[in-house]
């Protein structure tokens, strides 16, 4: 997706990737990357909430590289569960995929999600290089 950066003053340190009617799939500000992730579209409510993590977890790296970072250098992860049931499922996926870094502050919550199908999301906060600050932008 092609990044877009707003042009000039305070505003110019934001860049906007895959821009949509909605919203953007990423955005990145003064060398922070913000994002929420969901497991892979059409979701399908047959696929545990382990295979759901192993998705999201999968697109996370994507868009991660996207903008420009790794998960080596998430922040903060805010993990959401349509089921807290499935926590402990969800966590052993979340802690092997975390097993070669050092792993960022998270909270975990449950929350109705937009599709009765889909069982995550997780919304992520990341450090990224600051493009404009390095005269890249």
């Amino acid at each position: 997706m092609v990044a877009s950066p707003l042009p000039s003053g305070p505003e110019g340190l934001i860049e906007r990737f895959g821009i949509g009617k909605r919203s953007s799939t990423a955005v990145t500000h003064n060398g922070t990357g913000y994002f929420a992730v969901t497991p892979q579209a059409p979701y399908d409510a047959s696929v545990g909430v382990a295979e759901q993590t192993r998705q999201l977890l999968t697109k996370a790296e994507a868009r991660l590289a996207e903008i420009g970072t790794d998960k080596s250098r998430l922040l903060f992860v805010a993990i959401i569960l349509a089921d807290m049931a499935d926590y402990a499922e969800m966590n052993a996926v979340w802690d092997e995929w975390v097993a070669d870094v050092a792993p960022p502050s998270r909270a975990c919550f449950n929350a109705a999600l937009a599709s009765p199908a889909m069982k995550v999301e997780m919304i992520m906060v990341s450090a990224v290089a600051d493009r404009f600050a390095a005269g890249d932008g």
